[in-house]
């Protein structure tokens, strides 16, 4: 019965228009079955009514939410089993995160990166409702002594227009939000990079610049690797334009990717010096708006930053980006039992807490080492982790409304990719300290994600896209794509 959920160092789950398959635990590059089962007192098969199908809805449409939809959808249902399934967002499209530089280096366009539900869900049985979630509540909510909500029914959500949705299976996958850190001025003043808005938005400003032929001031809060990562498309974009410009990463100790692997740190350390990125240490203490006139974009903004000794100066750029500061978007209202960080609690096998048909997956799960039995304190805040997720809560769910047998959740980390530059990326396999990058990495990241969309009709779409896009590319200069094509050969180098 067990498949894989990690097939090679960057597949961590099945395809999603796949037969009925449960996931299981892989070890380095070998998927090997999980056999420490666990199997909920409340998984028995539930009597079908003939009437009325079984509905389970999930809140969020981003890696967690849709992928655990798109995959419940694909197992095998028999006869009138097959659930409702609707996945509630309250957007119009999904989000592929990590591709969302490109549409700041404009590489790729906004169908690419964020495709409609509409598009992605019309070959599926699972429907797509635009909505604020306001609440849910269960039909038979309780407490217990130690003060956790608890229920064994369904229930209905509360929509931000009034509207209701009933449930009989439930599934959180809200995601995070970015939070100012209590930095005043930084949402008013800052651009994050959650959307494919923001992206546009980063590109605009960028542009608009290039036009008017200035040299561009920009600063990035954060040295993570989404702040690094920012910085060198943005940076590759000024240095490749007629204008130069100045790109700053602001971290408060001057470090970046601190706990990145050391390869792919390195990797990314030398990009930004041949880059012309500076790293600033600071401690930013707000953002100000900077009045326009015809010699400001609408951006322009001012930073405060105190160093080490308190000693405060001022900074002003076109353009200040905000990497930092993510925060679960758990309500504090809802019935459940959360972490300090605002994290649903869950059991191994993702099951919320007091709640029987109720899961939670992606970055509102918290998915503790202790429960888990991982050697992690508490798993990353990555699509890979809800990519695995959603496999799991999936089969759960099938598990539990056909008597099965649910699974413990076991992460599998599968390395870490970054990009760097329109052809340029550091990849960090799982196993020891290997780094791919350069072209390469550039083009393995890509394919990765390509398998990794969420259904075959897009991931079609794209590849024809790509394809094409490289044929164009090598009639306009077959010799500089020819030597695009030997940079992306390590040994050829």
């Amino acid at each position: 019965m067990p498949p894989s959920i990690a097939r090679t160092a960057f597949d961590a789950s099945c395809s999603t228009r796949s037969t009925r398959r449960a996931p299981s635990r892989a070890r380095s590059l070998r998927a090997r079955p999980d056999k420490r089962c666990v199997t909920s007192p409340r998984a028995t098969a539930e009597p079908s009514s003939s009437s009325s199908p079984r509905r389970v809805v999930v809140l969020g449409g981003g890696f967690g939410g849709l992928y655990t939809a798109l995959r419940l959808d694909s197992l095998e249902w028999a006869g009138e089993t097959r659930p409702e399934i609707t996945v509630v967002d309250r957007a119009e499209a999904f989000v592929f995160k990590p591709l969302l530089y490109e549409l700041v280096n404009e590489t790729l366009e906004p169908w690419e990166v964020a495709p409609t539900f509409e598009e992605l869900l019309k070959p599926t049985k699972v429907t797509h409702v635009k909505g604020e979630v306001v609440s849910f509540e269960p039909e038979d909510r309780g407490t217990m002594r130690d003060g956790t909500p608890y229920s064994a029914t369904g229930g209905s959500i509360t929509l931000g227009d009034g509207t209701t949705l009933a449930y009989d299976y439930l599934v959180l996958a809200l995601g995070t939000s970015t939070s100012d850190g209590g930095v005043a001025g930084a949402r008013e003043c800052a651009v994050a990079l959650n959307t494919a808005e923001d992206a546009v938005r980063i590109a605009g400003v960028l542009g608009e610049l290039e036009r008017a032929g200035r040299d561009a001031r920009v600063a990035v809060i954060g040295g993570g690797l989404s702040g690094v990562e920012l910085a060198s498309v943005i940076a590759e974009r000024l240095n490749g334009k007629s204008t130069n410009g100045v790109v700053d990463v602001i971290t408060p100790n001057k470090r970046v990717m601190a706990t990145a692997p050391p390869g792919q740190r390195e990797a990314a350390l030398r990009v930004l010096e041949k880059a012309r990125v500076n790293v600033v240490g600071g401690r930013v203490m707000r953002l100000d708006k900077v009045a326009n006139d015809e010699e400001t974009v609408s951006t322009a903004s001012k930073i405060t930053l105190a160093d080490d000794d308190g000693a405060e100066g001022v900074e002003t750029y076109d353009l200040v980006c905000w990497t930092v500061g993510q925060r679960a978007e758990t309500p504090s209202d809802w019935p459940v039992a959360t972490t300090p960080a605002r994290k649903i609690k869950t059991d191994a096998t993702l099951r919320v807490n007091g709640h029987s048909r109720i899961y939670a997956v992606g970055d509102a799960s918290s998915s503790s080492a202790e429960v888990m039995n991982a050697d992690w304190d508490h798993l990353p805040s990555t699509a890979q982790v809800a990519f695995q997720q959603a496999d799991y809560a999936a089969w759960n769910i099938w598990a539990s409304m056909n008597g099965r047998t649910e699974l413990p959740f076991r992460y599998q980390h599968l390395g870490d990719m970054m990009v760097l530059g329109s052809l340029d990326a550091a990849v960090a396999f799982p196993v020891g300290d290997i780094t791919l990058e350069g072209p390469a990495a550039a083009a393995l990241r890509r394919l990765a994600y390509l398998y990794r969309m969420p259904t075959n009709e897009h991931r079609l779409k794209l590849g024809s896209k790509w394809i094409q896009d490289g044929i164009e590319t090598f009639q306009k200069d077959p010799v500089g794509f020819l030597e695009d094509i030997r940079k992306s050969i390590p040994f050829a180098r």
